[in-house]
C-alpha cells in the first residue's frame, strides 16, 4: 500500500509540473495561524504543500507564523504536529513563532521544536513581510 501511494504522489508531481510558472518569477509567501485546532493546521500544511507543488519549490519562499492559540503546537511537549513541522522545515519552510503569544502562555523559548525561529511579534513580522511585498495568506481552513 505504502508503494502505491508513493508512486501516486510522484506521478502527481510530474503533472504539477505544468503548473510551474512560466515567466521565471520568485514568489514570497507568509502564511499565519492563530488557531491551534488540529484539523486547522493540517489544513495549513496542506496549503503549503499545495502552493510549494503549484509553483514549484525552487520558485517560492514559504514562511508560516504561528501566534495566539496555535503556538502550543510548536512545542516539543504539547504538539502532535513534530514530524511535520520537521519535515516543511528541512523543505525550506521557515517556521515562526510569536515571542508576545510566548510570553503570555508562559512557554519558554528552549520547550519549543528544533528549526522554530522567534520573532517579536506576529503581527509586526507580517505587516514587514507585507512591506517587502510577500503575499501574506492567512489560513481559514
Amino acid at each position: 500500500m505504502k508503494t502505491i501511494l508513493l508512486t501516486l504522489i510522484a506521478v502527481l508531481g510530474l503533472f504539477a509540473q505544468d503548473g510551474l510558472p512560466k515567466d521565471g518569477k520568485k514568489y514570497h509567501v507568509i502564511f499565519e495561524m492563530s488557531n491551534g485546532e488540529q484539523p486547522r493546521l493540517e489544513g495549513v500544511i496542506r496549503n503549503i504543500d499545495n502552493l510549494k507543488i503549484a509553483l514549484g519549490p525552487e520558485n517560492v519562499t514559504v514562511e508560516l507564523v504561528l501566534h495566539g492559540g496555535a503556538i502550543v503546537s510548536y512545542t516539543k511537549d504539547k504538539t502532535t504536529l513534530a514530524a511535520e513541522w520537521e519535515r516543511l522545515a528541512k523543505s525550506g519552510v521557515g517556521l515562526l513563532a510569536c515571542n508576545n503569544s510566548l510570553k503570555m502562555r508562559n512557554i519558554p523559548k528552549d520547550t519549543l521544536l528544533p528549526n522554530i525561529k522567534v520573532v517579536d511579534s506576529a503581527v509586526a513580522e507580517l505587516v514587514r513581510k507585507q512591506q517587502a511585498g510577500w503575499q501574506y495568506i492567512r489560513n481559514a481552513n
